[in-house]
């Protein structure tokens, strides 16, 4: 029931701003829209299959079911791509986690926070030449590095995968996401699909701004059935800026209830990013 609420929540919160006065980016005809350098900046920091170069900082915060429950992961992930016209373009990203984990005090009934690195993760992302059509897709190996530097941060330890991605464009709606499964030691094995949708906006005053949904979507294959989903449902606002300098920043702050968890998980989520690309 609670998932159901909270999907029903979302989905009439997404139909009314949709379908409010703001003016849309771009015409929704189902053709390419005219898309200027603003506008632009943002379609490069929301699809996961462009050739761009620069830093994305995403970050979650758990909170609940107690105070004392609060889960931090902060990630570094920096952007390369090797282009090349003839063959395709490898996407490098690294996805470097700082943990905050809450571990038992020494005073009985109470956690602290530990804080330190997780396991660093290197995902190269093949996008193959020629793809016209309307969604664009690209696909290749990910690894894991054994970097934690405490035992209550680490994942999956050295491990190894496969990850894939997809994007597109159709009007204003923006459109596809990113999977991947990874394998570890002592047995890890872990499947996150990270879908993301957003609707892009242009408010006067504020100009262009978009509003979606761009949250993992976790199953650990080694858990109890109970314990195995983590599943966030919630929304995400945003926006783009280009800087004097026509590199582009990107602000995106998002609330999402668990509505799927462990028994030992958190009630909701703050989810925030701060991405950087550059020329």
């Amino acid at each position: 029931m609670k998932s159901i609420q909270g999907f029903a929540a979302v989905i009439g919160l997404a139909v009314t701003l949709v379908s409010s006065p703001f003016e849309p980016l771009c015409a929704q005809d189902g053709a390419d829209p005219e898309c200027d350098e603003e506008c632009q900046a943002g379609r490069d920091a929301q699809d996961v299959t462009a050739a761009v170069n620069g830093v994305f900082l995403s970050n979650a915060i758990g909170f609940g079911p107690s105070g004392d429950d609060t889960f931090y992961n902060f990630q570094i992930q920096p952007i390369a791509t090797v282009a090349q016209e003839e063959w395709g373009d490898l996407i490098i990203r690294g996805i470097t986690p700082v943990f905050g984990v809450p571990v038992p005090s020494t005073t009985p009934g109470q956690l602290n926070t530990e804080w330190g690195l997780s396991d660093t993760i290197v995902q190269g992302l093949y996008v193959p030449p020629g793809q016209d059509g309307l969604i664009r897709f690209g696909v290749g190996p990910q690894v894991a590095l054994a970097t934690h530097t405490e035992s209550a941060t680490q994942g999956s330890g050295w491990g190894g995968g496969i990850a894939g991605g997809a994007f597109g464009f159709a009007g204003d709606l923006a459109f596809g996401g990113i999977a991947n499964h990874l394998w570890g030691e002592d047995g890890f094995s872990t499947t996150t699909v990270q879908p993301i949708i957003y609707y892009n906006l242009e408010t006067p005053g504020i100009g262009p701004w978009f509003v979606g949904y761009n949250a993992p979507i976790t199953y650990d294959w080694n858990a109890e059935s109970g314990d195995a989903w983590e599943v966030p449902l919630g929304l995400t606002v945003g926006k783009t800026f280009v800087l004097p300098s026509k590199d582009s920043l990107q602000f995106a702050v998002g609330a999402y209830d668990l509505v799927e968890t462990s028994a030992n998980g958190n009630d909701w989520q703050l989810r925030f990013s701060i991405n950087v690309l550059t020329n």
